[in-house]
C-alpha cells in the first residue's frame, strides 16, 4: 500500500507538471509526499519483518515512476518556461526541443541508477552514485524555491513577531536575484540537473545515513552532517535543499578520496614489507 502510494504520488505529480506552470509546485510537493512514502515502506518492511522480493521489485519500479518519470516532467516544464515558449514541442526551434528532451535524461538515468542498485550486492548498506529520491528532491524545490517570498521564512516571521524585525532589503534583491537569473534561466537549471542526473550512475560511494549505533564518536560525519542539514533548512528553507545535495557529494567524494589515499598508502606500506 505505503509502495502503491509512493506511485500514485509520482503519477500524480507528472500529469501535474504537464498540466502547466502554475501546477508545479503541487507536483514538487507530491515528490517529496513519494519520498516519505519510500522512506515508509522499508520502515515498515522491516519493521514487520515482512520484506520479499516483490516488495524489491515493485519498490524499484514505484521509484523509477516517482523519482524518474515525475522529476524529468517537472524539468520539462521548468526548461519550457524558461525559454517563454508558450506553443507545442513540436512547434518550436531545433535547439529548444533538444534542451527540452535532455529533460528526460533524468528519467534514463534514474531507471539504469535502479537497475543497478538491484545487482549490486554491495549496495546493500551503502550507496554508489547518487540515490534517486536525492536527486528527485532537488528538481522538485526548484519550483518551490521560485515560489517563495521574503514573508515564508521563518526566521523572519518569528523575528518580526518578538522584534517586529523586517526582511532586509538586501536579502530580498538577493532571494529576486536567485529565482530570476539563476533558477529561473535553463542555462543554470540545465546543468545542474544533469550533473545531479548523472551522479546517480556514477560509481562514487555515498556516505550513508544509517546509523548503527547512536554514539557521536562512531558517527561524526553522519551527526555533523544532519546538524548542518537542519541548520540550513531552518534558516533557509527550500533554498537549503540545493545546498545540502551538492554538500552532501562533495562531502563523499573527500571521504572517498582520503579512503583511496589509506588504502594506496596501506598496500604500498604492505609491498615495502615484503620487499
Amino acid at each position: 500500500m505505503l509502495t502503491c502510494s509512493s506511485a500514485f504520488c509520482g503519477m500524480l505529480a507528472t500529469v501535474l507538471a504537464l498540466d502547466g506552470e502554475k501546477s508545479l509546485i503541487y507536483a514538487s510537493y507530491l515528490i517529496l509526499l513519494a519520498s516519505v512514502f519510500d522512506f515508509s515502506d522499508g520502515f515498515a518492511a522491516r519493521l514487520l519483518h515482512a520484506s520479499s522480493e516483490l516488495g524489491k521489485q515493485l519498490d524499484s519500479l514505484a521509484d523509477a515512476i516517482s523519482f524518474g518519470v515525475a522529476p524529468s516532467a517537472i524539468m520539462f516544464q521548468l526548461l519550457k518556461s524558461s525559454m517563454r515558449l508558450n506553443g507545442t514541442l513540436i512547434s518550436c526551434e531545433g535547439w529548444q526541443i533538444a534542451i527540452m528532451l535532455s529533460s528526460l535524461l533524468i528519467g534514463i538515468f534514474a531507471i539504469l541508477r535502479l537497475a543497478k542498485f538491484n545487482i549490486d550486492p554491495d549496495q546493500a548498506h551503502s550507496f554508489k552514485g547518487l540515490a534517486s529520491p536525492a536527486c528527485a528532491i532537488f528538481i522538485a524545490s526548484i519550483p518551490l524555491i521560485s515560489a517563495m517570498v521574503p514573508e515564508d521564512f521563518w526566521i523572519f516571521k518569528a523575528a518580526h513577531a518578538i522584534w517586529n524585525v523586517h526582511f532586509p532589503m538586501k536579502l530580498e534583491f538577493a532571494l529576486l536575484g536567485l529565482e530570476v537569473f539563476i533558477f529561473g534561466k535553463w542555462f543554470w537549471v540545465l546543468p545542474m540537473c544533469l550533473f545531479f542526473g548523472a551522479m546517480m550512475v556514477t560509481n562514487l560511494p555515498m556516505f550513508s545515513l544509517k546509523m548503527k549505533s547512536y554514539k557521536y564518536s562512531e558517527n561524526k560525519t553522519v551527526f555533523n552532517f544532519l546538524i548542518y542539514a537542519i541548520i540550513l533548512i531552518v534558516v533557509l528553507q527550500w533554498i537549503a535543499i540545493p545546498l545540502i545535495m551538492f554538500s552532501y557529494v562533495i562531502v563523499s567524494f573527500v571521504i572517498w578520496m582520503k579512503n583511496r589515499n589509506k588504502n594506496e598508502e596501506l598496500v604500498t606500506n604492505t609491498s615495502s614489507s615484503l620487499a
